[in-house]
């Protein structure tokens, strides 16, 4: 099974089209992650935390002032922020407003006439922030002032017409003026969400629909420019389970552990572990994946910070077993590998060549992965993926150079792995409990795909996977604490 490859960015333009109905549906929590992952447990006892809750949504905004028909061909928006408060009767300026997404350095311009569906947005913009369950009442979503100084869209589809503003039928374009959106936000109020809020539940993802009349909001004044006073309506419509999070934390001090490494995997037909998503956790150790499709996943975590210059503390693996969908996993204990002390990865480098049939040089898109061995009674997984740190090339193309042998091409990687062994449990509902990591050498084998170097992921060469070791005997790699270690080199023939 081939690892599935991870969305690294977006083009810009797919943000306008495809985000925009997540965004505007963002006025509506779009997958939010609501939690801190509950409170530590000791070391290796996590409870299952009912602190979390999911939301997502979709747009439903018929554009009958769209061109041909209409006035519009675009009607641009930009977001810096998306907030949402437990009161009916917050003022903007009150407290309780807890910040969902901030774009304020990066601000997103959207289409409000774009017709695409989306869930999950916030987690594609990077949101890892969390809230405790209950019912939101009021969302607000602060758009960026016309004369904003500082962070802006780029591109600005507006032009020199601000950052907000209607594009015509015929080409041209005009400012649409905001009222207080650049301060306030535009709101949805309770009166406007069914059942008067939003209700978030531990574990869950709630559907929401909204309802963004942008042909209503737009008034035409009559000085020929054009001023948002938006209308929306929004509407829980569906409980489902599509997403998992939870909390990274140190196992000796219990803190949360920002810009730690997460993957959701799944096994092969070899019970072999294989990326699905992956993920860094934010500042308060918070992580989630949403949409995931159904199914059960294992999640591999670890981390390699530094806390200060000179310092670096490299942890361990962490595996959960078995995670179910709809789950909020808790806190997830990575261990230090020398508390207290300074600890660099290991290394794990190599070359990887590529001939094609006819014994020519052929190049090839080549996707690297660690492995390391696991041993749980109550799972058939055999290996994990385990992540790697900054730093290294987990996806290289070779080609040509006064290195590779001769008819092949090459391209040399870098991996940078913990140097200790995973610490394992399996999910439980009642608090997942994680066994010490094994003693004896630490232990990997590095996994390699080709693949056909155009975009499309399709599998190249005969075979398609190959895995390294120290030698061709096939031993596996024994790594240490800042050790580099070379794998021999991984040969792939009839490439296409």
């Amino acid at each position: 099974m081939a690892r599935k490859p991870v969305k690294l960015e977006r083009d810009r333009a797919d943000w306008a089209s495809a985000l925009l109905a997540g965004l505007v549906a963002a006025f509506g929590l779009t997958a939010l992650r609501c939690g801190g992952g509950g409170s530590p447990a000791g070391s290796f006892a996590t409870p299952s935390s009912s602190t979390t809750g999911v939301v997502t949504t979709s747009i439903n905004d018929p554009p009958v002032c769209m061109a041909p028909n209409g006035l519009f061909t675009h009607v641009w928006v930009t977001i810096t922020k998306v907030q949402a408060n437990l009161s009916a009767d917050a003022g903007p300026t009150d407290s309780g407003w807890v910040t969902l997404v901030d774009l304020t350095q990066n601000p997103k311009q959207v289409d409000l006439l774009s017709l695409a569906s989306t869930t999950c947005v916030l987690t594609q913009l990077g949101s890892t922030t969390g809230l405790a369950p209950g019912k939101y009442q009021q969302i607000r979503v602060i758009l960026l002032a016309n004369n904003a100084a500082g962070a802006i869209p780029s591109p600005n589809q507006c032009g020199q017409s601000g950052f907000n503003c209607v594009a015509l039928a015929g080409g041209v374009t005009a400012t649409l003026n905001l009222s207080s959106e650049a301060q306030t936000g535009i709101k949805i109020p309770p009166g406007q969400i069914d059942g008067g809020g939003i209700n978030l539940q531990a574990g869950q993802s709630a559907d929401i629909n909204i309802d963004f009349n942008a042909c209503d909001s737009i008034i035409q004044q009559g000085n020929g420019q054009f001023r948002l006073k938006p209308t929306l309506h929004a509407g829980e419509v569906a409980v489902n389970a599509n997403s998992i999070n939870g909390r990274v934390v140190d196992s000796v001090t219990n803190k949360p552990v920002a810009a730690a490494m997460v993957l959701v995997e799944q096994p092969d037909s070899n019970n072999v572990d294989r990326i699905v998503e992956e993920a860094v956790t934010g500042s308060d150790g918070t992580f989630i994946f949403c949409p995931l499709p159904a199914g059960s996943y294992d999640v591999v975590a670890t981390a390699s910070v530094s806390p200060a210059v000179g310092v670096v503390n490299t942890y361990n693996a962490t595996v959960t077993l078995k995670v179910p969908l709809g789950t909020d996993v808790g806190d997830i204990p990575i261990i230090p590998e020398q508390p207290g002390s300074s600890v660099l990865p290991a290394t794990i480098s190599g070359q990887v060549t590529t001939m094609g049939s006819g014994n020519t040089a052929t190049s090839a898109d080549v996707s690297l992965s660690a492995l390391q061995q696991i041993s749980s009674p109550g799972s058939a997984v055999t290996m994990v993926t385990v992540p790697a740190f900054a730093g290294s090339t987990p996806a290289v193309t070779t080609g040509g150079g006064t290195t590779c042998p001769l008819n092949a091409d090459c391209a040399t990687y870098s991996l940078l792995v913990p140097a200790s062994n995973p610490s394992v449990g399996i999910f439980s509902s009642s608090g997942t409990r994680y066994a010490s990591p094994g003693p004896g050498n630490v232990l990997y084998v590095i996994d390699v795909e080709a693949f056909v170097p155009n975009g499309t992921n399709t599998p190249d060469c005969t075979p398609p996977v190959l895995t390294a070791s120290s030698n061709a005997s096939g031993n596996p790699l024994a790594v240490a604490p800042g050790s580099t270690v070379t794998a021999h080199t991984l040969a792939f023939s009839g490439c296409q």
